[in-house]
């Protein structure tokens, strides 16, 4: 057997699954020494999607050669969907493919999903190389119910940061919408190094922020003229990210 990995949570690997597949139906998956990951970016370069399952984070993990697979995100939806309570994922490689098990860790009952699937070279796409210059936390929901009261009202979001907030300001002919985020006030944490000013398309940050809602604790940071990192933490040290482009 060339690859097998354990991940303890089938419910974090469903919330990776649903996520990406709001940018993709199809995704490519590292499989390295260091780890599962993934990177995908949007044809029109507004987004990209970050997977980081290192092996410490999971259960088991063997691989002998690194390669790439490429997975149909509907089909693993379906299965993911039907499991209820706490189960554990098995990922390993078959003759034509991967075979997917999830285990009910109470129950013991088991769900296979068998996939063929083409193995290539390790893709190499990297992540934007930036600094920023504010880094705030948040819940997930929170932050959906803002982006998308915002959404409402325009396709373009301006976020300003100074002193000891971050506004975010939405202006269309006769109408407007303004949220001021401090820490305590909805933000669990607010670090701003200098003066931020930065404009997103609100309906690609509507995406990202209803994609990674699930996550009680998202981090994102911000910088003027700079892409957006949005950070849901995962089982283990494991992490789903996106990055938004900014509009210039």
């Amino acid at each position: 057997m060339m690859f097998r990995a354990i991940y303890a949570s089938s419910k974090d690997f469903y919330y990776i699954i649903s996520s990406m597949s709001k940018i993709t139906d199809n995704l490519p998956i590292n499989l390295t020494e260091e780890g599962i990951s993934s990177k995908y970016l949007t044809e029109d370069k507004v987004m990209m999607g970050v997977v980081d399952i290192s092996k410490d984070s999971l259960e088991e993990y063997q691989i002998e050669k690194p390669m790439s697979i490429e997975l149909n995100l509907n089909d693993l939806k379906k299965i993911l969907s039907k499991m209820k309570g706490r189960s554990s994922i098995e990922i390993y490689e078959i003759e034509d493919g991967i075979r997917i098990t999830v285990r009910d860790e109470k129950t013991g009952t088991r769900s296979n999903l068998s996939l063929k699937v083409e193995k290539k070279e390790v893709q190499s796409l990297k992540e934007p190389s930036v600094n920023h210059s504010v880094t705030a936390k948040i819940d997930g929901e929170i932050f959906k119910a803002i982006i998308s009261e915002a959404s409402k009202i325009g396709d373009e979001i301006e976020i300003v940061a100074e002193n000891d907030s971050i506004v975010l300001k939405v202006q269309e002919t006769g109408k407007g919408y303004i949220a001021t985020l401090r820490e305590g006030k909805p933000l669990s944490e607010l670090m701003i190094e200098s003066l931020t000013n930065v404009r997103y398309g609100t309906p690609v940050l509507e995406k990202v922020v209803n994609a990674l809602s699930f996550s009680s604790e998202i981090e994102f940071s911000l910088g003027s003229g700079v892409p957006m990192k949005i950070i849901a933490p995962l089982e283990k040290g494991a992490s789903l990210k996106f990055w938004v482009a900014p509009r210039l």
